[in-house]
């Protein structure tokens, strides 16, 4: 399960970066409304957030390790940021450090 999810949370992280979307619910609410993800799951983002982003940024490490020619296993600059920061991404994006660093990553 996780070799197929933590790649869909991880590009989820690369269009935050990419300022595609600029916010994580925006791509929660393409995810529940538009691909039918499970609502009691509460989107991609915010199963990132509950799930713990340095385990999924371990777990994309290793997955990137085994498959280093592949990019969707190349942890997003964004996702490594949040957790250097020990912030899930809600929080990030709520305390205003996607405006300021938006450049920088």
């Amino acid at each position: 399960m996780h070799r197929v999810l933590f790649p869909l949370i991880n590009e989820g992280f690369k269009i935050l970066e990419e300022g595609i979307a600029s916010d994580p619910s925006d791509i929660d609410i393409i995810y529940l409304y538009g691909y039918g993800w499970p609502a009691w799951r509460g989107g991609p983002m915010f199963y990132a957030d509950s799930y713990g982003l340095p385990n999924i940024l371990s777990e994309l490490a290793k997955f990137y390790q085994m498959h280093p020619n592949s990019e969707y296993f190349r942890p997003s600059a964004l996702l490594k940021k949040c957790v250097d920061m020990g912030m899930g991404v809600q929080e990030y994006y709520r305390s205003g450090h996607a405006n300021h660093t938006k450049s920088k990553l």
